[in-house]
């Protein structure tokens, strides 16, 4: 069965306030997107196995050296030597590591057409929550907070899942969906977390929620019609003062317009220099290039073009100064959903996950999936 059969299945028989039964037949397993689209892949683990991802035959046992992968024609070519299949799985008896970093599970690399290689682990659902808790937030951070992140990220995983089912992974490993940076962000405190909030995932309307979340809000979240276009119930605007720690809670950029034009150069979208920046509604922007024509981005194209290094977050005004454009604005991410610096100040006053996750994600309830 497949996991949106399984979860249709279990949300039929139980009520929203009740716990649905484990289903013992059920693996939750995340499929992550731990590299795409690279020229060259290196992995080294004790007693590394390369096997064919279709059929498992085995084409090289008990590799300790590290080995590289490179795409070929249509198969894939392991420390020099060529092998016909489109994708290889990678085991070991231990942790794998990967261009630096240690996971766990199986892994399967294959040819992302036209990008190079796509490398997918394969590991368990609470184990996986256990890494990503320390990437995306902090071990040391209270552990009411690091239990909300948890539930959201578990909920984010099953949302996505049914989404993705027919593609090839189902999440990527950086802030295009939830970051992870393999086993070596575990620690006491994420299992601790992970434990007490063991199955636990927010729903509406008998389906996993789209939990979105971010860095820090600057002292109020942004509904998702306003930051994405798209009106979702539970992901509307909230105040939250409990984010007053969060460092860039308020901030302000210079752009130079000739960075803006070599970052639009760079993707094809611009020959030339910025004759003129026009407003346009909501927030948007429209460059009009010296050779003529127009385009519009939106904050969050901006942001996504120059770099969230450079521009914090989504939740900006700008204004034309000379050569340069003059960006304030506050928070960290796009403003959606659960603000990790507010769930941080929540739980240092002593407020518990439940009150986290009412706060950001009005409406959802929590149920036990297993």
């Amino acid at each position: 069965m497949s996991l949106a059969g399984v979860w249709l299945t279990l949300a039929a028989a139980a009520p929203l306030a009740g716990s649905a039964a484990a289903d013992p037949d059920v693996e939750y397993v995340v499929r992550l997107a731990v590299v795409r689209g690279a020229p060259e892949v290196r992995v080294r683990a004790e007693g590394l196995r390369v096997l064919d991802a279709d059929v498992r035959d085995v084409l090289l046992r008990g590799a300790d050296q590290e080995l590289s992968l490179r795409p070929e024609g249509e198969g894939i070519r392991v420390s020099g030597v060529r092998h016909r299949p489109a994708g290889v799985l990678l085991a070991s008896r231990g942790p794998i590591r990967v261009d630096g970093r240690s996971l766990v599970g199986e892994l399967e690399v294959s040819l992302e057409k036209g990008r190079g290689l796509l490398v997918v682990n394969r590991l368990p659902l609470e184990r996986y929550l256990e890494g990503l808790l320390g990437a995306e937030m902090s071990s040391s951070w209270p552990l009411e907070a690091l239990k909300a992140q948890a539930v959201a990220a578990r909920t984010y995983f099953l949302h996505r899942r049914l989404e993705r089912e027919a593609e090839p992974f189902d999440l990527s490993a950086t802030t295009l969906d939830q970051v992870y940076k393999g086993i070596g962000q575990e620690a006491a405190r994420t299992r601790q977390a992970v434990e007490a909030t063991r199955g636990e995932v927010l729903t509406w309307g008998n389906l996993p929620a789209e939990t979105l979340f971010h860095a820090c809000c600057g002292g109020r979240t942004r509904a998702a019609s306003a930051a994405f276009g798209q009106d979702v119930p539970y992901l509307r605007e909230v105040d939250d003062p409990d984010c007053q720690a969060c460092p860039q809670r308020v901030w302000s950029v210079s752009l130079p317009l000739e960075r803006l034009a070599e970052r639009l150069a760079a993707r094809g979208e611009l020959r030339g220099a910025i004759a003129e920046v026009r407003a346009a509604p909501g927030g948007e922007l429209v460059v009009v290039p010296a050779q003529g024509g127009r385009l519009q981005l939106s904050p969050r194209r901006l942001r996504q073009l120059v770099g969230a290094a450079t521009i914090p977050g989504d939740d900006f005004t700008w204004s034309r100064e000379g050569q340069a454009l003059e960006l304030r604005g506050r928070g960290r991410g796009h403003g959606v959903g659960l603000c990790q610096w507010g769930a941080r100040g929540m739980a240092e006053r002593g407020l518990g996950y439940r009150d986290i996750l009412a706060r950001f994600y009005p409406g959802l309830s929590l149920r036990s999936l297993f």
